[in-house]
């Protein structure tokens, strides 16, 4: 168990400073695509709500990696990818040539990948709550052993979408 929490924590980690990290560096994109993607909120809303999302997702990430609120990272983590995968739904049915805005304003249109990453994500976050909750917590072993791995595949389904298309097999001739 204490390897599986290790694996969630630093994954989800991985995913939430580097999706806040992207967004608050690229924010000025990210606030016009928030702007584009949700117009019903208005400027003032849509700019604050765009503002909060980065904030939440560092905010996460850091108390993910703090033993005392590694339950409140956990919740969080939960509620932001729900909410998240509720917009993910309302962009896949309302406007799908727009990009899901994952990791800032990317190209990507949204599509089925990025609600399997998101369900995986969501799975991934229930079983490192069940492991923590299991545990006494994981060793630095534990982490030491996990680290590269929870990286990459972090990383591999924050761009879950991007890697669609290099997967699917080409018939040469």
């Amino acid at each position: 168990m204490e390897v599986l929490e290790a694996f969630g924590r630093l994954c989800l980690i991985t995913v939430f400073a580097w999706s806040g990290g992207q967004k608050a560096l690229g924010f000025r994109a990210f606030r016009g695509h928030f702007s584009a993607t949700v117009p019903r909120l208005g400027r003032l809303s849509s700019g604050m709500l765009a503002t909060a999302v980065p904030l939440m997702e560092l905010g996460v990430a850091t108390s993910l990696g703090l033993p005392r609120l590694e339950s409140a990272g956990l919740s969080a983590a939960l509620l932001l990818l729900a909410a998240f995968t509720v917009y993910l739904l309302s962009l896949v049915r309302t406007r799908p040539d727009a990009s899901c805005g994952c990791a800032g304003a990317s190209g990507t249109p949204v599509s089925g990948a990025h609600l399997l990453r998101n369900a995986l994500l969501l799975a991934l976050t229930a079983g490192t709550w069940w492991a923590t909750v299991s545990t006494s917590g994981p060793s630095l072993s534990s982490y030491v052993l996990v680290a590269a791995p929870a990286a990459v595949t972090g990383i591999t389904l924050l761009y879950l979408a991007e890697l669609v298309p290099l997967l699917r097999s080409t018939h040469v001739k």
